[in-house]
Parts: C-alpha cells; sequence; structure tokens
C-alpha cells in the first residue's frame, strides 16, 4: 500500500470528532477466495467540543405556485413564522418565493426584525406555475452575500410541483453548493413533485430531503430543521477511504440521520454538516479478494475531517482509524457478527429492496416489483412497521392490478425505508 505520510498522521492533541468503527468480522478465513465484510463508522462531536452555538445563515425558498393555495401555503406561512421566532440576534435570515420567477421578499438580514419578517411572511400569495432554478439562484446568492467563516450556510427548498426544463441546472447548483459548505433542507409537500430530483439536490450538497404528506407536519419539519441547524459544530464533514490493494469498497451507506446512498469520489464522501443531534453513521461494503498470509491485516483506513470551530488546518482538524481483521486458518473458524451489524443489514436490506422493486418497475418487470413490494410488507411487519409494510402490501395490490403506483404510494415507501435508520443508543459505545 502507498505512504499516505499526511493522512496517517497521528493528531496532536484532543480531536473535535470522535470516531468508532464495528466491523463484522473481526477474523477472517486464510483464503484466496473473494470474501466480504462490513465496517460500521459512527461519527460524533466529541464531548469536550464547545457547544458554542454557531451563527445560522438561513434562505427560505418557498413555492408560491397557484396549486400551493389554502392550507398548503397556510401552514408554510405559520411553519415561516416559528423559524423566525427561533432566530437568534447572530442568526441571518433571507426569504425568497418562486412560481414562473423568483422574488426576493427580505434580503440577508442579522439581526431579524421578527415582527417585520413575519408581516412579510403574511403576505405570501399564490400564483403561477412552478421554476425551480430561479427561486434556487436567489436563495444562493442571498447565502452567499451573507455567509462568514462561523456561519452555518444552509437553504431550506419546498415545494409542491414539478419543474420542468431546469432540473439539470437544479442538481448543478446543488453540487456546486455542496462544495461550497451550503447544505440544502429539500421538501417536497403533496404528492406531485419529483422525489428523485429533491433526492439528488439534498444529496449534492450533503442536506436531506422530507417527503410531507399532509400539510399540517409542515411546522414540525421546519421546527426539527433549525433545530437540528442550531445544534451544529462542524459545518462540513468529509469522509476519506483509503482501502489495502486487496480490498474493494462495493457499497457505502449513511444510515443516520436516515438511509442513503453516499457518492464517493475521488476516496472521498461529504457527509454534511455534523452537529450534537444529527451525528453519522455510515456502513461499508467490503470485498476482500484473498487473504494468503497469517495475522494481523489493515483492510482500509478512514480519515474524518470535520470544519469546527477549532479553524486551524492542525491534525485536531480530523480524525483517522485504521481497520483491522485477522487472517486465521482454523478448519472450524466461527466468528460471531456483532448485533448492531445484523440489525443495520436487515434495515438496508429493505431499503435496498425499495430501490431494486422502483428499478424493476421502470424497467417493465410488474410482477417482480410487486413480488419486492409483498417481501418487503413481512420484512416491515418483522420490524413492527405497520404502517409502513400496509402501504407496501396497498401498493402491491394496486400495482398488480393497474400495472402502475400511486404518486402518493411511491412517495411513502420512499421515505418510510429511507426513515428506517439505526438509533443511536444502538451503537454501543466504549
Amino acid at each position: 500500500m502507498p505512504e499516505h505520510t499526511e493522512f496517517l498522521a497521528q493528531p496532536k492533541g484532543p480531536s473535535p470528532l470522535r470516531v468508532q468503527t464495528i466491523i463484522s468480522h473481526n477474523i477472517l478465513k486464510l483464503t484466496e477466495q473473494d470474501q466480504v465484510c462490513y465496517v460500521l463508522l459512527d461519527i460524533s462531536p466529541a464531548t469536550e467540543l464547545p457547544t458554542q452555538r454557531l451563527p445560522i445563515n438561513l434562505s427560505l425558498v418557498l413555492d408560491k405556485s397557484t396549486s400551493m393555495q389554502g392550507i398548503r401555503l397556510q401552514q408554510v406561512k405559520e411553519a415561516t413564522r416559528q423559524i423566525i421566532d427561533y432566530l437568534e440576534p447572530q442568526d441571518t435570515l433571507s426569504l425568497i418565493v418562486f412560481s414562473d420567477r423568483s422574488e426576493v421578499l427580505l434580503s440577508g438580514q442579522t439581526n431579524v426584525d421578527k415582527a417585520l419578517a413575519k408581516s412579510i411572511a403574511s403576505t405570501i400569495q399564490p400564483s403561477g406555475g412552478t421554476e425551480m432554478l430561479q427561486g434556487l439562484m436567489a436563495g444562493l446568492k442571498e447565502i452567499q452575500a451573507s455567509r462568514t467563516d462561523d456561519t452555518v450556510n444552509h437553504l431550506i427548498l419546498l415545494t409542491d410541483g414539478q419543474t420542468y426544463g431546469d432540473e439539470g441546472e437544479c442538481r448543478q447548483r446543488a453540487e456546486w453548493a455542496g462544495q461550497n459548505q451550503i447544505s440544502f433542507s429539500t421538501m417536497g409537500i403533496g404528492s406531485d413533485w419529483n422525489e428523485d430530483l429533491l433526492d439528488d439536490m439534498a444529496s449534492a450538497s450533503g442536506g436531506i430531503s422530507t417527503y410531507i404528506d399532509t400539510p399540517r407536519k409542515t411546522v414540525d419539519v421546519f421546527k426539527s430543521t433549525i433545530r437540528e441547524l442550531s445544534t451544529i459544530v462542524a459545518k462540513e464533514t468529509i469522509l476519506t477511504i483509503d482501502p489495502s490493494t486487496n480490498v474493494i469498497v462495493q457499497e457505502a451507506f449513511q444510515i443516520t440521520p436516515h438511509i442513503r446512498r453516499l457518492e464517493i469520489n475521488a476516496h472521498r464522501a461529504i457527509l454534511g454538516p455534523l452537529g450534537t443531534a444529527n451525528r453519522k453513521t455510515i456502513i461499508l461494503e467490503l470485498l476482500i479478494k484473498s487473504l494468503t498470509d497469517l495475522g494481523e491485516k489493515v483492510l482500509l483506513r478512514l480519515n474524518v475531517e470535520g470544519d469546527t470551530q477549532q479553524k486551524s488546518k492542525s491534525p485536531e482538524h480530523r480524525k483517522w482509524t485504521e481497520v483491522k481483521t485477522t487472517a486465521s486458518d482454523d478448519p472450524v473458524l466461527e466468528v460471531s457478527v456483532p448485533p448492531t451489524i445484523i440489525t443495520t443489514m436487515g434495515k438496508l436490506a429493505i431499503f435496498k429492496m425499495q430501490e431494486k422493486a422502483m428499478q424493476d418497475l421502470e424497467n417493465g418487470n410488474v410482477i417482480g416489483a410487486t413480488q419486492r413490494l409483498e417481501t418487503m410488507a413481512t420484512r416491515l411487519l418483522n420490524l413492527g412497521e405497520t404502517e409502513l409494510a400496509r402501504a407496501a402490501l396497498l401498493e402491491a395490490g394496486r400495482l398488480s392490478r393497474t400495472g402502475d403506483l400511486s404518486a402518493e404510494g411511491k412517495k411513502k415507501i420512499r421515505y418510510g425505508t429511507r426513515s428506517l435508520s439505526i438509533l443511536p443508543k444502538e451503537i454501543h459505545h466504549d
């Protein structure tokens, strides 16, 4: 394995990050045949890390198209007022609405006049169609104008409709945001919006997308988002994966705060902000090509960088760890897989089954998609996820009858399985 001097340098002094790994097989067979094992990586702020709240630089980008009229827009206004009330003097807020065009109702302001801001939010009236890119560009411009070295930069985008012709540019803007420490919370309300687009944008920025199935949940989603932003201690977290020459990282998933595939480019994955309320748990599937020598083996090295209040680029800014196993020629080798790994893989299997069902449907394999949904329902029942299991069964029946899923049912299954993340309490720390 090539040397990585800077990567391998031991940090001096305490790190602001805590990194723990659990491996599924701490002993592997001595063999030239391929073997698979899993590594669970838990990333959280160190308990001794200063918890001074970072200033939030927030842009609200809200769809005000005609379809938002009525209770949807009423609840969005109320949710906006709740966020305004939560802000502290050092926080910055900008408010943008969009339909066929965008309008900046409140340009980025620190020490927001809350009464005025709420009054402005109450004036939003529905009109026009949906062109998301216009609102997104305006929101990013406001964030850029107000950002400082200390701010947590975040954009909340809410829509209830399809945007046409600008999806590619929206994805490009989200990728740029992810590279510039601006995370997104993308929110779809109702059932007539593009979940692929909102998921891609959130993932590229290191954020999260949310399905709001009823308007009355909007307030809770907004409040949860602003509370989590207030706990952030690292504005950006980046994972670098350095496998040994005989090890291939086949798949990588973020498990908490929600399940999503990790995009790994040049051995690096952007994990987004890290806070006391939104730790990161990652699982890696490793393919070991051969083990021909007895003894302890380093499978891979993991480096986690966190842009915390400790602004120095010294090693204290990061944390690295080695994942090791032992090669054994014991003919009756027995390995006990940790329960946490088993629990995680069970939930991840349901998520991946949902993915495959959607792929089957896209490829015209209605029978295969139906069977996967039925199997999903059984496994969900075994986990006690009764409501989600019922939704999967209902959609399986609909699929077998009509050859398609309902827009609402499809979103409920997709976002429901993503929420089967392992709970922090299921990870045991030393």
